[in-house]
């Protein structure tokens, strides 16, 4: 029989992992949405083609929108997983590094859109992301390993 046993201030945990870093989700999808409209991007198509790009710079917008989204997309499931095992086992760390992701994926989010740098490259202002992504993941594969080995 396994026990896992839940700190007091996992609250913190779960409202990272399943509160912030949902909200910024619904950010980004509204971002998103709302850029498309602007740049005339029917559905089903999931970006603007080069010539609507040089033809309309809001499409050029959307597109850096849809890309910024489509990375938190490919990356937000595992950083929520990550604080959840994470915060087990170490609350207050998974809680600061699962928060230091939101605030860099905000400013990788408005970097990407906003800063008007070409090409997208406004993004490095908050690509130490991966940091603390992978902060989370080692801190969750030490947590079940030390636990697993009882070390």
């Amino acid at each position: 029989m396994v026990s896992i046993i839940i700190p007091s201030n996992y609250g913190a945990v779960i409202a990272v992992a399943l509160g912030f870093i949902p909200v910024l989700g619904f950010i980004h999808g509204n971002i998103t949405g709302s850029l498309r409209k602007v740049a005339n991007v029917p559905y089903p198509h999931t970006y603007a083609t080069v010539q609507q790009c040089k033809e309309n710079p809001s499409a050029e917008k959307f597109n850096c929108a849809q890309r910024a989204h489509a990375n938190f997309t490919e990356n937000a499931a595992q950083t929520m997983l990550f604080t959840l095992v994470a915060g087990v086992k170490y609350p207050q760390l998974a809680t600061g590094l699962g928060l230091a992701w939101v605030v860099l994926r905000s400013l990788f989010l408005y970097g990407y859109v906003y800063s008007g740098k070409p090409n997208g490259k406004g993004r490095y202002i908050g690509i130490f992301f991966w940091f603390a992504q992978a902060g989370l993941w080692g801190l969750s594969v030490f947590g079940v390993a030390r636990e697993l080995l009882s070390f």
